[in-house]
């Protein structure tokens, strides 16, 4: 490169951070195609000559690798980690990789810490996270780094979250508050169990549960939500308390985890009464619970076929520049006794 023509002019003329300038002219790590070729042509426009290896940048015969990473929530169903195993062995075959790690703590700081941490290895991140400005402050420094951040089940507010792969979180909530006006027998109170008001996905699922009552079926008496952190031991207690001090409980919906926790405390303590359940995840175990009884209803994604999706926007991502948050809305499944 002329001696004119520093790193830090190329990033000013092509508008894109000196890091990404850097990654480009020195190849450390793959940038998307579109911003690749801004620099290049930026460059060039300055009066820098690139090596030869350049002119081949993009071409179809060289794919460049990506190396994606994901962060889960630990107590996810494994069946969604699995699905993305086999998406990060097809990624292997094509020359990329996808790192798969989980966190426990739940404190949004830590969550923020662990995405910048794994940010500084891949080239785009993809996160189960509750909503919180620590989240978005993240979001927010790996997007200045070229890194695009995208949320996987639940979405996020953050401006610059590149984009969102699950499911219409509020026809869920609206299809388990019909299920419960269709099945149960009696006009009685029903009990809401969610995780954590900042999942944006558990929140859209209560507001629709409870919008549905107040327009259809006002006869039922839906109860303040109670939170469990995801976590099948709290869900239980809080399951328990419904149970034996509501006595005419007919229904319970958990809007996120810890179902198994509820079912238990549903056939220890329910007895000729049993109220009627609707979980929001299938795992190994909710299939054995369905036809064990416990469990009435799940409404779940499709596992493979989100991991399936959110791994080609990952790729979608890096190869093209993004002008808007990319949606993949994709569609959930009504699992019962006798369908799994």
């Amino acid at each position: 490169m002329a001696k004119r023509v520093t790193i830090k002019q190329i990033a000013e003329y092509a508008k894109v951070s000196v890091a990404t300038v850097d990654r480009v002219i020195n190849q450390r790590a793959p940038v998307k195609s579109a911003t690749a070729n801004r620099i290049i042509t930026a460059a060039k426009e300055l009066g820098w000559r690139p090596p030869a290896v350049f002119n081949d940048v993009n071409s179809p015969a060289h794919p460049p690798s990506i190396r994606c990473g994901i962060l889960l929530q630990s107590n996810i169903s494994h069946l969604l980690r699995e699905a993305f195993e086999v998406q990060a062995a097809k990624l292997e075959n094509a020359n990329s990789t996808l790192t798969i790690e989980t966190f426990d703590n739940l404190e949004p700081e830590k969550i923020a810490e662990r995405m910048m941490k794994l940010g500084k290895k891949v080239d785009v991140l993809a996160i189960t996270a509750i909503d919180h400005p620590f989240v978005t402050e993240a979001i927010d420094k790996l997007a200045e780094r070229d890194v695009p951040v995208v949320a996987i089940l639940s979405d996020l507010s953050a401006t610059n979250l590149a984009g969102f792969v699950g499911t219409n979180n509020r026809m869920r909530g609206r299809t388990a508050a019909w299920a419960m006006d269709r099945f149960c027998r009696d006009r009685g109170t029903v009990g809401v169990i969610i995780g954590s008001h900042r999942y944006l996905s558990q929140q859209d699922r209560e507001i629709s549960f409870r919008s549905y009552f107040r327009e259809k079926a006002p006869a039922f008496r839906i109860l303040e939500s109670v939170v469990s952190s995801d976590d099948d031991s709290q869900a239980y207690e809080a399951a328990k308390k419904l149970v034996c001090e509501t006595p005419d409980l007919v229904g319970i919906f958990s809007a996120g985890g810890g179902a198994s926790g509820i079912r238990r405390a549903i056939i220890e303590y329910g007895g000729d009464r049993r109220p009627f359940f609707v979980s929001t995840e299938l795992t190994a175990q909710a299939k054995t619970e369905l036809l064990q009884g416990g469990v009435d209803m799940v409404l779940s994604a499709d596992f493979d076929l989100l991991a399936e999706k959110a791994v080609e926007m990952f790729v979608g991502l890096k190869q093209q520049e993004a002008q808007q948050k990319k949606m993949t809305v994709l569609p959930f499944f009504i699992y019962t006794s006798e369908n799994i």
